[in-house]
């Protein structure tokens, strides 16, 4: 099984920070950090942590945007999308943002939360967003895209900021 590259992203200009804050957090604020024994950067569109018989694979995304709207997330998440779909199974898909708009949250006061705390016009934006970037992108079947099947990658993808 090969992972193929077939496109990269300039970095933003808070993106290295973010990126950063996103490796800290693996290595020390998750309850399952200790599994994490290796790191590979910027190889998976950012940061993959991998336990060590390579068997788990922890997926982020680091974005620095300080109050992305739920579309902009939406849009953020296409690239842990594309990793959903391929043939390498992560365990974990994680967007690490610089702030989430108060559109976003049914309880404001949680800095990491799953598709639970989001609000149902919200969801509905980050569907939007979602599909919209993917019809951008050379590297996703956006026509194969299903309800089903993005429901399932949100159940998956926790936020963090």
């Amino acid at each position: 099984m090969a992972y193929q590259v077939t496109s990269s992203e300039r970095l933003r200009p808070s993106g290295s920070e973010y990126e950063t804050k996103a490796l800290l957090y693996l290595m020390n604020f998750r309850n399952d950090s200790n599994d994490i024994y290796f790191f590979v950067v910027d190889f998976f569109n950012d940061l993959t942590g991998m336990d060590k018989m390579g068997n788990k694979l922890w997926d982020i995304q680091s974005k620095g945007a300080k109050n992305s709207s739920p579309k902009a997330i939406g849009k953020e998440l296409v690239t842990l999308f594309k990793n959903y779909r391929s043939e390498i199974e992560f365990g974990y898909y994680l967007l690490f943002l610089g702030g989430v708009s108060n559109t976003v949250r049914i309880d404001n006061s949680l800095n990491i939360f799953d598709i639970n705390n989001v609000k149902p016009e919200a969801v509905k934006k980050l569907k939007e967003g979602l599909l919209e970037e993917s019809q951008e992108k050379t590297y996703i079947d956006h026509e194969s895209i299903t309800d089903e099947e993005i429901e399932i990658f949100f159940r998956k993808s926790p936020v963090h900021y």
